[in-house]
């Protein structure tokens, strides 16, 4: 999982997007150990100039991985996407950073976990 992937927030003309009153993050996944057979990962959750009080990330991973371990977050599944949410306070200062980890096994060859959305409050 040699590869760093980001998700931020929407274009500003979409629903969602900056300037419309809802609060802003971007989340980047990247690779702290590779060995083959797994990997660990660290997701990073950066609230934008706004204050959040709570925030939600989706990791997509390759079809042959599994996570095995997950810390500073609370996962929920489905098929092999994985949504975390905060574990406790989800609050985070305007340009305050959090973040959660994983170990990932299993054979997902050259393909690394992929950060999708990521939601705030």
């Amino acid at each position: 999982m040699p590869r760093t992937r980001r998700a931020g927030p929407p274009d500003p003309g979409e629903p969602g997007g900056p300037g419309d009153g809802t609060a802003s993050r971007t989340a980047t996944c990247t690779g702290t150990a590779d060995w083959g057979s797994g990997c660990n990962g660290r997701v990073t959750s950066t609230a934008g100039s706004e204050p959040i009080s709570s925030w939600t990330t989706t990791v997509t991973l390759p079809a042959q991985q599994s996570v095995s371990a997950l810390w500073n977050g609370t996962p929920t599944w489905s098929g092999n996407v994985m949504t975390v949410r905060a574990s406790g306070n989800g609050a985070l200062a305007a340009g305050a950073s959090t973040g959660f980890g994983f170990t990932a096994t299993g054979n997902g060859g050259d393909a690394a976990p992929s950060v999708n959305t990521c939601t705030a409050s």
